[in-house]
């Protein structure tokens, strides 16, 4: 391995088992039953999508971040994102859920810290999906829209909410199932299609608006799969066991003002490193 790849796995194995943590209590939006189905199938295969999780929150945060989302054109196709937000308290504990914090604790057997300030996205690709073979003839072949398949940053595991409805004639993230099993080696954190497709079952993360999907992106293959019409519109949510904190290039803006009512110890934990 070349000094890159050394000091990739060195934070991994520095960071994958960092600190335990403390069960809490389940929230209305899971029974045990559907939070234990959904541990073993995010443990299985690294991903789980929920449909209309977060119906009711879609609409508070488009309302919320009007100015973001509003008068998207035909004209203004490119990936947009923004972090550093100013969250009303309440609908930041609704959307740190503590049944997919849990979810994520148990799968990672660590406790798990927000990386970032939430983050609103825009994806406006504005062409069709193109293979690996065939990206590095083309204009797309900084990877901007990473639509090739990749390993995130070490150890990062998040969720997506969609903020509108997704099908499959619209961009989206497509994930290898299982892929996270794999010790990649000198494969690094890139991999082509042609290997995916053969050696991978893919999930569509797709599904109305407020469906939530959770992935391992620090140890399981993904991409965007790009559509020339369409867009999607989406609230990331990210988590380390404590590494890559972005606490200053991407604060939540009004966290000094919050007090925290209604948080439950799991979700104060993972604010440590952002407050």
């Amino acid at each position: 391995m070349d000094l890159l790849k050394k000091e990739f796995y060195k934070i991994h194995l520095r960071y994958s088992q960092r600190k335990a943590f403390r069960k809490v209590p389940l929230n209305a939006k899971l029974t045990s039953e559907q939070y234990n189905k959904y541990l073993a199938e995010f443990k299985a295969n690294g991903i789980i999508v929920i449909d209309s999780y977060f119906a009711q929150e879609a609409d508070e945060l488009l309302k919320e971040y009007d100015y973001f989302f509003k008068d998207i054109k035909k004209d203004d196709k490119d990936y947009k994102r923004i972090f550093s937000l100013s969250i009303k308290e309440d609908l930041f504990r609704r959307v740190l859920d503590s049944n997919l914090l849990q979810l994520l604790c148990e799968y990672s057997e660590s406790q798990q810290y927000l990386r970032a300030s939430p983050g609103l996205n825009i994806t406006y690709p504005g062409f069709a999906d193109i293979t690996s073979k065939n990206i590095g003839e083309t204009k797309y072949r900084d990877g901007g829209f990473a639509n090739f398949y990749h390993l995130d940053t070490p150890n990062l595991r998040q969720y997506h909410i969609l903020l509108k409805d997704v099908g499959m004639d619209d961009p989206h993230m497509l994930y290898a199932r299982k892929s996270k099993q794999k010790h990649f080696g000198l494969h690094y954190r890139i991999a082509s299609e042609e290997y995916v497709e053969t050696n991978y079952e893919l999930t569509h993360c797709v599904g109305p608006k407020g469906t939530v999907y959770v992935f391992d992106g620090g140890s399981g293959l993904h991409r965007m799969y790009a559509t020339e019409e369409n867009y999607r519109m989406s609230m990331d949510i990210m988590f380390t066991p404590g590494n890559s904190i972005l606490k200053e290039s991407c604060p939540i803006v009004n966290i000094g003002e919050m007090k925290f009512d209604g948080f439950d110890e799991l979700q104060k934990e993972s604010l440590k490193y952002l407050k």
